[in-house]
């Protein structure tokens, strides 16, 4: 191993949105920092900015790769530019945007790269032009990157199935991971009166089975008017119009009194705290760190019965799993959770903070990705543990 100065090491991270790096890899970014790496943030970067930089990184605002043309030939520009600027020893990338363009540019400049493939969406069913290319795309942006890690076996056998990678280049890790000590129970005194909450986080796409959450509110609201449906998320722009729910059609919901909407939030504990079951009814995950994140916190949760979900959902006895697309079976298993009594549902996340501790700590992931940039960097790093500073939360938008 080198006895290079990791505070020489430039380390691009490429990302869709900000959001995920004072979220989901807050922890890495944080370690990353605590090992005298020069960070840097390249993503879609309009808000929140100062909270992340705080954090020791430099952010550096790309704009997003839609399906526009013009986006996608100024997305390539900026990220080049940037990467020929910044003159990273290693890039890592996240989500499939970044992930095709970061790869391919970041070849072409002969920088490795370490991939993570965070989830597929309609990747493999969608059948708009769109899909269609990224799928001829994908397996040449991935054939030269050192490692691509999945977050489930599903995606990994799918990829390597269809040629995408091969099996010595991938590696497995537990999705994002959670912080259980950031994400502990919080007990709240509820008076008898105040009604059962159902609570979906997450961006407002059809297919995190958002239209299905409402659907299934609408029919238990039928046997139990009082139960609420909360939702809290932003309205998401960067993605395919098909896959989105417009502002219209979420004033609708909320005219109709189905659900409350609370926005998008970066600190989401007090939400899932104020709530008595989370649910999350997508259509497919890399690894859901809003599910991981309500069990740290010992909520029983419902999900889809799908990669990304069933792995960390042990039917009946840490949450319940649904049919996929089906909010009539959501429904039931949403009045089964009602009928359970106070003292089953807390049985049930204490289950559920026991497994995701067990199998779901983040220190795997960061110890995956800090071995990972060893051996691509030839490097021998120390060990370091990361107090979590957290960033002060703003409020709902």
């Amino acid at each position: 191993m080198s006895d290079r100065n990791s505070g020489n090491i430039k380390v691009a991270v490429i990302e869709n949105a900000l959001l995920s790096s004072y979220t989901a890899r807050e922890g890495l970014m944080k370690e990353l920092v605590a090992l005298h790496f020069e960070v840097y943030i390249l993503t879609n970067a309009v808000e929140n900015i100062e909270k992340v930089e705080r954090m020791g990184v430099k952010v550096i605002h790309i704009g997003s790769a839609n399906y526009n043309p013009l986006d996608i030939s100024g997305y390539i520009f900026k990220l080049t530019k940037n990467l020929i600027r910044i003159k990273p020893d290693i890039c890592l990338t996240f989500t499939i945007r970044p992930a095709i363009w970061g790869n391919l540019i970041a070849r072409f400049l002969k920088i490795p790269v370490i991939t993570n493939i965070t989830g597929t969406g309609p990747l493999f069913k969608s059948k708009s032009n769109a899909y269609k290319i990224i799928r001829k795309v994908y397996p040449i942006a991935l054939r030269k990157t050192r490692i691509v890690f999945f977050q489930n076996a599903d995606d990994r056998n799918e990829f390597i199935k269809r040629g995408y990678v091969s099996p010595s280049q991938t590696r497995m890790i537990p999705g994002s991971g959670v912080d259980h000590e950031k994400f502990k129970p919080i007990h709240l005194e509820k008076n008898p009166n105040t009604p059962f909450t159902f609570l979906y986080i997450g961006r407002l796409l059809r297919d995190k089975g958002v239209p299905e959450f409402v659907e299934a509110a609408r029919l238990t609201k039928e046997k139990f008017p009082n139960v609420k449906f909360r939702i809290v998320g932003p309205v998401w722009k960067q993605n395919m119009k098909s896959n989105t729910i417009s502002e219209i059609q979420l004033n609708e919901w909320i005219r109709e009194g189905l659900i409350d909407y609370a926005g998008e939030t970066t600190d989401v504990r007090s939400e899932i705290a104020a709530c008595d079951c989370l649910v999350l009814p997508s259509h497919r995950e890399g690894m859901s760190n809003v599910l991981l994140e309500a069990a740290s916190m010992e909520k029983p949760t419902i999900a889809s019965d799908v990669p990304g979900c069933r792995e960390i959902i042990e039917d009946g006895i840490t949450g319940l799993l649904c049919e996929v697309q089906n909010p009539l079976n959501l429904a039931v298993k949403m009045q089964d959770m009602i009928g359970f009594s106070c003292t089953e549902r807390e049985e049930m996340g204490q289950r559920a903070r026991k497994k995701v501790i067990r199998e779901f700590d983040k220190r795997i992931v960061i110890d995956n990705y800090i071995r990972e940039i060893e051996k691509q960097l030839n490097l021998e790093l120390p060990p370091v543990t990361v107090i979590q500073e957290e960033l002060a939360p703003v409020e709902n938008l």
